[in-house]
C-alpha cells in the first residue's frame, strides 16, 4: 500500500507541475484536486457553486471594500478586468452567453425577449450535462424570472424570487446545506437595479451599497456550504462573475480609449477552490504610449489635404526600385455609423495618384498607389502598368478605432523577377481577401475572418510612377457616401527606398517615434512626424526635405493614447469571458467537451 501510495503522489505532482507551467492553455478537462490522506486514495465528490451578480462593474467590486470577495481570492483564479460581449449590453446576451458557453453569433439571443434565438441548437449547459449524464443533480435558483423561463433547461429544481434578492438568498443558504445537487447556480439582479437608479460606480452610494450587499449574501451562502454534514469529503469549486457593467463615463485621466475603458463591459471573475494558489489575471499589454498633436483630415465639405509640390513629389517615382511606406493612423467615428462606429468603405487617406480607388478602363492613365480605409481595416490599392492596367485591391487586417495603429506596406522585387506586395498592421503581416488573377499567391486565400499571412505577386510590371502629387487625406474617387467620408489623425509618415524586412517591421511598427537607431534610416526617401501643432507646413526630416502643405478646412488636436493595442478579439483570450464559465464548469466534472457543441470558452488554471 504504501507503494501506491507513492505512485499516486508521484504522478499527482507531475500533474499540478503541468498544469503550473500551461496556466494560459486550453484544456478539456481538469482533473480535481484529490484530498490529503494517509490511507486508501479517496477522492472528494466535485461541487460546483456557480454565482452571477448581474450589472457588477469589476473595477467597482474591487474598490468596493467588499470582505467575503477578497477573502476568496486568497485561493482563486481572479480578474477585476473580466469582458461581457463588447457590442451587445443586453442582460439576455450576457446570461446566454454565460449559460451555453457560445456567443451571440451562435446563441443568437440579442434582444431581452429572446426573440430568433437558436438555444435549441446551443442549450444551456445544463441540458449538455444532462446528455451524457442524465442522472446528475442540478439546481437553478434566479432573481429574473425571464432567466428562470429562458435559460434553466435541464435543471431539477428551477425557482425564480420576481427580483427578490433576500429571498433568492433565504433559499440558496437552506438548499446548499444538505441537498445532494452537484451544480447550483445563484443569480442575482439587485446591484444591476441600483446601477439603473443611481449610477454604475462607486461614487453613487446605493450602487457601492448593492455590492456590498451582495458581498454579504455570497458569505452566507458560503458557510451554508461549509457547514454541511459532508462538506470534507468534498470538492467545492465556487465561480462568482458579474454578466456585465453599466453604463458609466469614465474620468478622462482613467480611459485610455480600449475596450477596457468600455464600463459596460467590465466584470470581474473569481474562481474559488480551497487548494488553489492566488491567481491574479490582470489586463494585458494595451500598447505603447504616443503623444504629440496631429491634424483631424476629414472628408467633404472640409476637404482636409496635405500635398507635396510637383517636383518633390517626383523623388517618390520609384520606378523598378522596391520601396515601403509607413503610417500611423487613428480612425475617429465615420459620418453613418449603422454598420459600426469605425465601419468604412473605400476611402483614400493618402497615397500617389490623381484619383483614389478603380480607375476602370481609365486606370491606364490613373497609376500609382492607395492606402484605403476598407470596412473595419484598410487595403493597399494600385493600378496600372503592363498586364495591371485595372489594378488591384488587397485587404489588411481590421484594426480598432481611437486608438493609434501602424498600417505598412512594402513593395519588393523577389529573384523570379515578379514584384510582391506584403502589408503589416501593427507589426503583425495579413492579407484579408482573395485578389484575383492580378494579385496570387499559394495556401488558403484571405478572408475577413481569416486573414492570411502572405506575399501577394503582383501581375505584369505595375507601374507605380506618376505625375500626381504625394498627398495625405482627402481625395476625389471611389467612396460610399457618408461611409465614404474619412474622419482621422495621421502621424509619423515613413517612405523607405528599400524593402523593409518583415523583422525590422515586427520591431518598430509600434514605435511612437523614429530616429538613427533604427537600422533603415539612411534609407529613408521622406519622414514626416506630422506633429507641428499649428500653422499649415507639415515638415521632412528626410533627405529631399521636402514638406506638406495643408489645404481645406482642418484643425489641430493635441493627444495623448496608446498605440499597437491589440483587437478585441484578440483581448478576449486573455482575460476571463461569460462564455468561458460553461466550459470550466465542465472541466471541472472531467465532463469531454463534444467538438460539435462548439463551445467558445477555455479553462482557467490556478497557478
Amino acid at each position: 500500500m504504501k507503494k501506491h501510495q507513492f505512485k499516486y503522489f508521484v504522478s499527482l505532482t507531475l500533474c499540478l507541475l503541468v498544469f503550473a507551467s500551461s496556466c494560459n492553455k486550453d484544456f478539456d478537462k481538469v482533473v480535481p484536486d484529490s484530498p490529503d490522506n494517509s490511507g486508501n486514495v479517496t477522492y472528494k465528490v466535485p461541487k460546483v457553486l456557480y454565482l452571477i451578480v448581474d450589472g457588477a462593474r469589476g473595477s467597482s467590486v474591487r474598490d468596493a471594500g467588499t470582505t467575503t470577495l477578497r477573502g476568496l481570492i486568497d485561493s482563486a483564479v481572479y480578474t477585476w478586468a473580466g469582458l461581457s460581449d463588447n457590442t451587445n449590453y443586453t442582460e439576455a446576451t450576457n446570461w446566454s452567453d454565460m449559460l451555453t458557453g457560445v456567443k451571440k453569433e451562435k446563441h443568437n439571443v440579442l434582444t431581452e425577449d429572446f426573440a430568433g434565438n437558436k438555444l435549441s441548437e446551443y442549450p444551456v449547459i445544463f441540458e449538455r450535462i444532462k446528455s451524457l449524464r442524465p442522472n446528475f443533480r442540478i439546481a437553478s435558483f434566479a432573481s429574473s424570472d425571464v432567466f428562470k423561463a429562458k435559460l434553466t433547461g435541464g435543471a431539477d429544481v428551477s425557482e425564480s424570487f420576481a427580483g427578490n434578492d433576500d429571498a433568492l438568498t433565504s433559499r440558496l443558504v437552506d438548499f446548499v446545506k444538505s441537498d445532494t445537487a452537484s451544480l447550483i447556480l445563484g443569480q442575482f439582479g439587485g446591484v444591476e437595479a441600483a446601477g439603473k437608479a443611481a449610477g454604475f460606480d462607486n461614487k453613487f452610494a446605493p450602487y457601492k451599497a448593492a455590492i456590498n450587499k451582495f458581498d454579504s449574501q455570497v458569505g452566507d451562502i458560503y458557510a451554508a456550504i461549509k457547514s454541511r454534514p459532508n462538506y470534507k469529503n468534498e470538492n467545492w469549486l465556487i465561480i462568482v462573475t458579474s454578466n456585465k457593467g453599466g453604463n458609466y463615463v469614465l474620468p478622462p485621466a482613467e480611459d485610455d480609449k480600449t475596450i477596457f475603458s468600455n464600463a459596460n463591459v467590465n466584470t470581474f471573475t473569481i474562481i474559488y477552490n480551497n487548494k488553489y494558489n492566488p491567481t491574479f489575471i490582470p489586463r494585458p499589454f494595451l500598447g505603447n504610449p504616443i503623444s504629440g498633436n496631429a491634424v483631424r483630415f476629414k472628408g467633404d465639405p472640409d476637404k482636409t489635404v496635405a500635398t507635396l509640390s510637383g517636383a518633390a513629389s517626383n523623388e517618390f517615382n520609384f520606378g523598378a526600385s522596391d520601396f515601403t511606406v509607413s503610417v500611423k493612423v487613428k480612425k475617429g467615428k465615420t459620418k453613418n455609423t449603422s454598420k459600426g462606429d469605425y465601419w468604412y468603405q473605400w476611402p483614400s487617406i493618402l497615397g500617389k495618384r490623381d484619383r483614389a480607388g478603380w480607375g476602370g478602363d481609365n486606370a491606364p492613365g490613373n497609376p500609382g498607389w492607395d492606402i484605403c480605409l476598407f470596412y473595419n481595416g484598410w487595403r493597399f490599392f494600385s493600378a496600372g502598368g503592363s498586364d495591371f492596367n485595372n489594378g488591384i485591391e488587397v485587404g489588411g487586417l481590421d484594426f480598432s478605432g481611437e486608438i493609434w495603429h501602424d498600417l505598412t506596406f512594402v513593395i519588393e522585387r523577389k529573384a523570379d523577377g515578379s514584384r510582391y506586395l506584403r502589408m503589416y498592421t501593427d507589426g503583425v503581416k495579413g492579407v484579408t481577401n482573395d485578389p484575383g488573377g492580378a494579385g496570387t499567391y499559394d495556401g488558403p486565400k484571405g478572408t475577413r475572418t481569416s486573414p492570411v499571412a502572405v506575399d501577394v505577386k503582383l501581375r505584369g510590371e505595375p507601374n507605380f510612377n506618376n505625375n500626381a502629387p504625394l498627398r495625405l487625406g482627402y481625395a476625389p474617387g471611389e467612396m460610399d457616401g457618408d461611409y465614404g467620408n474619412i474622419n482621422l489623425n495621421m502621424a509619423e509618415f515613413k517612405i523607405w527606398k528599400v524593402a523593409l524586412s518583415e523583422k525590422v517591421i515586427k520591431q518598430f511598427a509600434c514605435d511612437p517615434t523614429m530616429d538613427s537607431s533604427h537600422p533603415n534610416y539612411d534609407q529613408l526617401a521622406g519622414y514626416w512626424p506630422l506633429n507641428e501643432g499649428a500653422g499649415n507646413i507639415l515638415a521632412d526630416k528626410g533627405p529631399f526635405e521636402a514638406p506638406f502643405t495643408l489645404s481645406g478646412t482642418y484643425s489641430w488636436e493635441k493627444f495623448s493614447d496608446l498605440i499597437c493595442t491589440p483587437s478585441n478579439t484578440n483581448l478576449g483570450v486573455l482575460v476571463p469571458k461569460n462564455s468561458d464559465v460553461p466550459t470550466q464548469i465542465l472541466s471541472w466534472f472531467n465532463i469531454p467537451r463534444q467538438e460539435t457543441w462548439g463551445l467558445d470558452g477555455r479553462v482557467w488554471i490556478a497557478n
